[in-house]
């Protein structure tokens, strides 16, 4: 019996004597989206390439709908959308024509093309651009259709490799509504990116890679716990002047569990209710206070707690 969409049991991947992905294990079931995060090297994509059968593991394995990427690998890639980070862009090719190709080689009949490019193109606004030529869209419009190519033959797994590059806040804000709703259709999905934002606004569960090895794996609540931060955060602005003083007493002060600089922003974690004690303090030391912002802890926070920027 299929417990969950895709399945990554003990998976290792080596590169002469560099170990890309190492003994890294989850799962994600149907209807959930599960961000992968980590420093730049951590192994995502090519554990990414491997779940959408691109890669073989050099042990473990794969299971996508319970089809295994080592042992089926065109079984596995009926159920999978894979959405590289880099886009092919064709010179010659219109819209409609780019998905039709695709379409083709998906094997749908004249008739089922017809219907799925209406369908992914209304999905992802590109409705009424079909004529449009690839070569001369956006940024914003490249990454559309380069989804709506992913979703020609209605995969249940979808694979995400850095889908929010290179586009700006409205384009991104779009498109994680589109992320949603495919998740509320029912289709397990993975999504790399480091736009910490988006990952904690989209994703039901986190993974955090660091050096091929899964840091930490779970909801935001299992991650601050994991990484002591179920606390809450402080940022802080201070002049200039002030700064490194500021910085210095804040970290002896009782109550403050962390404290550091970061971006000319003051940014502490506390386990006491409320941040008063924090304003009290300054105020003691006539510390002029610019900006004071409260709220829990973070995705970014988590990520910085778990990770020591190795690389593989």
């Amino acid at each position: 019996m299929v417990t969950a969409a895709i399945e990554i049991d003990n998976v290792t991947k080596t590169f002469d004597d560099l170990i890309a992905v190492n003994r890294v294990s989850f799962q994600v079931p149907r209807g959930a989206t599960l961000g992968l995060i980590g420093p730049n090297g951590a192994g995502k994509t090519t554990l990414l390439r491997m779940i959408s059968t691109l890669a073989v593991p050099d042990s473990g394995d794969v299971r996508v709908e319970g089809k295994s990427v080592r042992e089926n690998p065109r079984a596995a890639r009926a159920h999978l959308g894979f959405m590289p980070a880099e886009f092919g862009c064709p010179r010659n090719m219109s819209i409609e024509e780019y998905l039709d190709y695709f379409a083709c080689m998906y094997g749908l009949t004249t008739a089922e093309r017809a219907v799925r490019i209406r369908d992914v193109c209304e999905l992802t606004d590109l409705m009424g651009r079909e004529s449009v030529m690839v070569k001369g869209l956006s940024t914003g419009n490249r990454q559309r259709l380069l989804l709506a190519k992913t979703l020609l033959h209605d995969p249940s797994v979808l694979v995400l490799d850095e889908p929010a590059s290179g586009l700006d806040p409205r384009a991104r804000n779009e498109l994680r509504e589109i992320i949603k709703t495919l998740a509320s259709l029912g289709k397990a999905i993975i999504i790399s990116s480091h736009i910490l934002p988006d990952i904690e606004d989209i994703s039901d569960r986190v993974g955090i890679l660091e050096a091929g090895r899964l840091v930490l794996e779970g909801d935001l609540a299992t991650l601050r716990a994991h990484t002591g931060t179920a606390q809450r955060s402080v940022r802080l602005k201070v002049s200039s002047e002030d700064l490194e003083r500021t910085s210095q007493m804040l970290a002896q002060l009782r109550g403050v569990s962390t404290c550091e600089i970061r971006e000319q922003m003051i940014v502490l974690s506390t386990d006491e209710p409320n941040s008063n004690f924090v304003l009290a303090a300054l105020l003691q030391q006539d510390i002029r206070v610019l900006q004071f912002a409260e709220n829990e802890v973070n995705l970014e926070e988590i990520f910085m707690r778990s990770t020591a920027g190795k690389v593989t």
